[in-house]
C-alpha cells in the first residue's frame, strides 16, 4: 500500500492550534506566525516519507452514540479485536519518523469525500469542541482508551459544524457547505480521522502535517440492531411482480434498509436477485415495510419458483435470515380455474347435478334441464 505525505504548502497549522494548545501547555503562541510556521524545515527528508498507520481499528457496532442531554458518559470506543478478557482500543502509529508529534482526531462522514461530521468526540483527555488532541508517545504510537461519540440531532447539525469551522478542523479541505443539506448527513455512522503533525524546526511548533487517515466506519449500536423479519402478509407473488405485501420486522432505519428477493441453486449460487420497490415513506414506525414485489427474470415458468426474501442494510452489508418466498406462474390466478374445472366436473358430476337440480327447481327454470341433459 502506497503512503504519501501532504506538502507543507497546503498546511495551515492555525487550523488546529487551538486544540493543540489545550493538551500541550508548553506550546506557546505569543509569537506565533502562520507564515513562518508553514515554511519547509530544511534537512528533514525523513518527514517526507513518514506516514500514519492505524494499528487497531475501532469496533464497528459496539458503541451507542449518546446525546449531551442524556447526562452520562458517552462510553469508550472499543477496538475491533477487543474481547471481555482482552480489551483493546483504537490506536495509531507513525512509521518512518522518530520525534515529537501531535495527533488531532475528529469525526468525518462515512462516505468519501470525507467531510467534517457534526458528531463530537468526548473523553477525559484532550477533548475540546468535538475533537481530541494528544501528543504521541516516544515510540510514535497513540492509543485512544477513553474516546466516546456524542451525537447531535438533525436540528443541531448547523451549529455543530459551525463550531468545527471556527476551529478550522477540516482534514480533507472539503468545506462546510454540506450543513445546508442536513438530510444528506448519515447520523448513524462516522469515521475517525487522524491528522498527525510533526514538530518543525522550532521547538514546540507542530508544523509538518502527514496525510490524514480515516478508520473503518463506526455505526451507532442503537440503530444497528439485528435484522429480523417477524411476519409477512404474503409468502408468494406472481413472476410479473407488482404485488403489494407488508413485512413486520424488528426496528430498522428507514433510509438504510432494502428488501432483497433472490433465487439460489442447490450449491448456493445466486441465480437471480432483485429489490422490493419502496421508499423511506413506506417504512412505518421503523417496524413495518410496505413494498411491491419485483419482476422475475422470466415470465415463462411452468411451475412455482422457490425463492427467498430477506432484509438488507446497505451501510454495513448486514442481512436478516432469508425466508422462503414463491414466485408463481402467470396463470396461477384466475386462469388456472378454467384448466381444472373440466376435471372437477367429471369427477364430481353426480354432486353437481344435484346442486343444479335444486337451484333450477327453486327458480322453476325447468327448460334448462333438457339443455344440460339432466333427467
Amino acid at each position: 500500500m502506497e503512503h504519501e505525505t501532504s506538502g507543507n504548502s497546503s498546511l495551515h497549522i492555525s487550523d488546529v492550534i487551538e486544540v493543540i494548545q489545550t493538551t500541550d501547555p508548553d506550546f506557546a503562541d505569543d509569537e506565533y506566525n502562520p507564515l513562518f510556521s508553514v515554511a519547509s524545515p530544511p534537512g528533514e527528508e525523513e518527514k517526507q516519507h513518514a506516514y500514519v498507520e492505524i494499528t487497531e481499528q475501532p469496533a464497528a457496532k459496539a458503541l451507542r452514540f449518546r446525546y449531551e442531554c442524556e447526562g452520562r458518559s458517552a462510553g469508550s470506543i472499543p477496538g475491533a479485536s477487543s474481547t471481555p478478557d482482552n480489551k483493546t482500543y483504537p490506536a495509531i502509529r507513525v512509521v518512518g519518523y522518530i520525534g515529537r508529534a501531535v495527533v488531532v482526531v475528529s469525526c468525518v462522514t462515512k462516505d468519501s469525500p470525507y467531510r467534517p461530521h457534526p458528531h463530537s468526540l468526548v473523553g477525559k483527555e484532550g477533548c475540546k469542541k468535538g475533537v481530541c488532541t494528544l501528543e504521541l508517545s516516544d515510540d510514535m504510537t497513540a492509543t485512544f482508551s477513553n474516546l466516546g461519540i456524542q451525537c447531535v440531532k438533525k436540528r443541531d447539525i448547523d451549529e455543530a459544524l459551525r463550531v468545527r469551522e471556527e476551529i478550522r478542523v477540516d482534514p480533507f479541505r472539503t468545506g462546510f457547505a454540506h450543513r445546508n443539506q442536513p438530510g444528506n448527513i448519515d447520523l448513524n455512522a462516522v469515521r475517525l480521522c487522524f491528522q498527525v503533525f510533526l514538530e518543525g524546526s522550532e521547538k514546540g511548533k507542530f508544523t509538518f502535517q502527514l496525510t490524514p487517515v480515516v478508520s473503518d466506519p463506526i455505526y451507532d449500536k442503537k440503530a444497528m440492531s439485528d435484522l429480523v423479519i417477524c411476519k409477512m402478509s404474503d409468502c408468494s407473488a406472481s413472476v410479473a411482480g407488482g404485488k403489494e405485501i407488508i413485512l413486520l420486522c424488528e426496528k430498522v432505519a428507514k433510509e438504510d434498509i432494502q428488501v432483497r428477493f433472490f433465487e439460489q441453486d442447490h450449491g448456493g449460487r445466486t441465480l437471480w436477485e432483485a429489490q422490493g420497490d419502496f421508499t423511506p415513506a413506506h417504512v412505518h414506525k421503523q417496524v413495518a415495510i410496505s413494498l411491491r414485489t419485483p419482476r422475475y427474470r422470466t415470465l415463462d415458468v411452468p411451475q412455482p419458483v422457490d425463492a427467498c426474501i430477506q432484509l438488507r442494510r446497505p451501510s454495513d452489508g448486514a442481512s436478516s435470515e432469508p425466508l422462503p418466498f414463491q414466485l408463481l406462474p402467470l396463470d396461477s390466478g384466475g386462469n388456472s380455474l378454467m384448466k381444472v374445472m373440466p376435471q372437477f366436473l367429471n369427477q364430481n358430476w353426480s354432486v353437481v347435478k344435484v346442486i343444479l337440480r335444486c337451484m333450477l327447481s327453486a327458480q322453476k327454470n325447468t327448460w334448462y334441464f333438457g339443455i344440460v341433459g339432466i333427467t
